[in-house]
């Protein structure tokens, strides 16, 4: 019987997370937005969740737009989750 023992295995390690960033809030005067006038607060965070790259930030100056603006506040806390690891083969 013929003996099919490879002489080398490449193998390498994997490693996998989830990464969180809360970012510092910031504080929206609805009376400076007329698209909300008459909203509930429920329809609100709604409308500024589908529309927040139409809205004008609240910093105009070094914003374009509402959703550009909530991403670059700093990091208030950060969270990694979903630690994984594992062994593959070429």
């Amino acid at each position: 019987m013929k003996n099919n023992t490879p002489k080398t295995i490449k193998i390498f390690a994997i490693e996998s997370y989830s990464t969180t960033l809360f970012r510092e809030s910031i504080t929206l005067n609805v009376a400076d937005y007329p698209e909300l006038e008459g909203m509930s607060e429920d329809e609100i965070k709604e409308y500024i969740l589908e529309n927040a790259s139409e809205m004008n930030p609240t910093n105009d100056e070094y914003y374009s737009d509402l959703r550009e603006e909530l991403l670059n506040q700093d990091v208030r806390r950060e969270k990694i989750t979903n630690e994984d690891n594992d062994v593959r083969f070429e």
